[in-house]
């Protein structure tokens, strides 16, 4: 999408992004699986939600916690509060003031939340879910007889 896209075209209320990770996940997925999979989420989500733009990913995000697993790349947690922060800051500046944040990585649960908070305490009138963990609601929303 460009500037003059999201000026003239179809109008979006709601933004959602997803916060991903860049680290070692064994030998059978590639480095940014985290990522991967909540934005895929979030543009299925998208799909659904009638004026909703899908953000660019965070592809970053606070691993270190898995800093002794090869080639995992972190943000310290102030790092990943600032410019999530920002981000926020931006897209309300934007005129976007329902925000959804579909968190990947573990580690990125209280700096999403810190941030989350922030905006919210300085822009009264926006709304900020989250979604902490899909691993976790994944399961609780498919049917019993799924696997």
């Amino acid at each position: 999408m460009t500037g003059h896209q999201f000026k003239n075209g179809p109008k979006f209320d709601k933004a959602i992004i997803a916060v991903g990770s860049c680290e070692n996940h064994g030998q059978h997925l590639p480095f940014g699986t985290d990522t991967f999979v909540s934005s895929m989420l979030a543009e299925k989500v998208a799909e659904q939600v009638t004026g909703l733009l899908v953000l660019p990913p965070v592809n970053v995000g606070m691993s270190q916690h898995y800093s002794h697993f090869p080639f995992s790349l972190t943000l310290q947690p102030e790092t990943l509060i600032a410019v999530l922060k920002d981000i926020l800051e931006s897209t309300v500046k934007n005129g976007i003031e329902k925000i959804f944040i579909m968190n990947g990585h573990d580690g990125n649960i209280a700096p999403i939340e810190i941030a989350a908070r922030s905006i919210k305490l300085a822009h009264p009138s926006v709304k900020i879910a989250t979604l902490d963990a899909w691993w976790v609601t994944a399961g609780k929303l498919l049917p019993s007889d799924t696997f």
